[in-house]
């Protein structure tokens, strides 16, 4: 049993139990008016203590309460002879709750928080570190409440790394495998993708991240290479070669490290255009047009060619080419907020789902929640964001597809953009092919 060697599991449980109530309670935050008891029901915490068929569990269940009455940790109070009804704290004694389940107390735990957060908050100026302020000064006002610390397990030094693995993901500016930064972090290869989970959830959740999935990759945090699949008329100036990408019949990756011999990208053509999904990449014609395999929501590589391309090429018409759905149009959100680059829809209007509305797919609760609150969003005028001087008016980007979007929720329908068979010349419908 417990004693002095300390609490066992029985007594253990029911101290962690009383010291919680107790914890969550008005009279831990002060702001209780009347005496408080906290107890615990014996029977309905341990379900085989009222079972006939349990008796040696009965005793072993009423010794390890008697030892904890001994202490004068609980007092007890009785169903019947010798049937315990519930356990009660001892208030008086708290401090030895504390010391014999080896637990910190809530108080000395928020404490230790303050001191951590208000250490870390000097070195949180730079902008990138937005997601960390917002979560910082979220938690302040949860311990206000009483609430629980989100993303802390009770384990600070856990802690403390989950937020300094927070700090340098924020921070990077470099593609680098996962386990490399880890070592570069952590000295350790693994201890990222042990943090991963927490670490993922707390920046999608106070970051402006669009996907969770997505957000150490957005970062530049990888398993594998990042590539930049383009083709069509556009010619690129790589390690003092030129390469007419109009001269070749189909498309080239460019991994990380060949980018850093990019030294010009130049589009003969009109048109840029971004496609989300990699079937309608091959599968769409080219022509005239530059075309760029996005693959969902682009990260810190796929951003950085965008801009070098724009800044070189300002002048050109730029699209984008997705599936005609929430996520579609969240990628498309995602893609000018980020880059600042004034990108419009191309495929992904009225005429497109109604010349293919045999292949379109009805919304699901979660398609209408979020087309609706997109378009709560651009009908209010949602502010611009990054700076980027390119990004347009609200106005003009529901303009670009606000009637698709009342279209999808008054026909109930959404399209997947591989359906759309971009047989195409530049600049031309498929509908309008003869």
């Amino acid at each position: 049993m417990g004693g002095q060697n300390g609490p066992d599991k029985l007594q253990r449980k029911v101290l962690e139990q009383l010291l919680d109530s107790y914890e969550k309670s008005k009279t831990f935050q002060g702001d209780n008016q009347v005496k408080q008891s906290f107890s615990v029901q014996i029977a309905k915490l341990f379900p085989r203590y009222g079972d006939d068929a349990e008796y040696d569990y009965f005793c072993q269940v009423n010794e390890a309460m008697e030892e904890l009455c001994d202490a004068a940790l609980i007092t007890v109070e009785y169903e019947r002879k010798g049937v315990l009804r519930k356990a009660v704290l001892n208030p008086e004694n708290l401090d030895a709750c504390y010391d014999w389940l080896g637990r910190t107390p809530r108080r000395q735990e928020q404490q230790a928080l303050y001191n951590v957060w208000e250490k870390l908050s000097g070195e949180l100026t730079e902008d990138c570190l937005l997601p960390l302020r917002r979560y910082i000064a979220a938690q302040y006002l949860r311990i206000e409440k009483n609430r629980n610390v989100e993303y802390y397990s009770h384990d600070r030094q856990d802690y403390c790394e989950l937020l300094q693995a927070a700090v340098a993901v924020l921070k990077n500016r470099e593609e680098i495998f996962i386990r490399n930064f880890s070592i570069k972090v952590f000295h350790d290869s693994k201890r990222m993708e042990q943090l991963a989970g927490r670490l993922t959830s707390l920046l999608y959740q106070y970051g402006e991240f669009q996907e969770k999935g997505t957000v150490l990759e957005e970062c530049g945090i990888v398993h594998t290479p990042t590539y930049v699949m383009l083709k069509g008329n556009v010619k690129l100036t790589l390690g003092g070669q030129e390469l007419d990408m109009s001269l070749l019949q189909g498309d080239i990756a460019l991994s990380t490290e060949s980018l850093k011999s990019l030294q010009d990208i130049a589009v003969p053509g009109a048109r840029v255009v971004t496609v989300e999904n990699l079937t309608s990449f091959h599968d769409y014609a080219a022509g005239e047009d530059c075309v760029i395999y996005l693959g969902g929501f682009h990260n810190q590589v796929k951003r950085d060619f965008l801009l070098r391309l724009y800044e070189r090429n300002r002048e050109k018409e730029y699209r984008h080419f997705g599936d005609i759905d929430a996520g579609g149009f969240y990628i498309l959100e995602h893609l000018k907020r980020k880059t600042g680059i004034g990108f419009r829809t191309l495929y992904m209007d009225v005429e497109t789902l109604r010349l293919y509305q045999g292949d379109a797919k009805p919304l699901t609760e979660n398609d209408r929640k979020r087309l609706i609150q997109l378009k709560a969003e651009l009908d209010g005028g949602r502010s611009q964001k990054d700076g980027a001087a390119d990004y347009g008016a609200a106005n003009d980007r529901i303009e670009d597809y606000g009637a698709v979007i009342d279209y999808m929720l008054e026909h109930n329908c959404k399209l997947e953009q591989e359906v759309v068979w971009c047989e195409t010349v530049p600049g031309q419908a498929p509908w309008e092919i003869e």
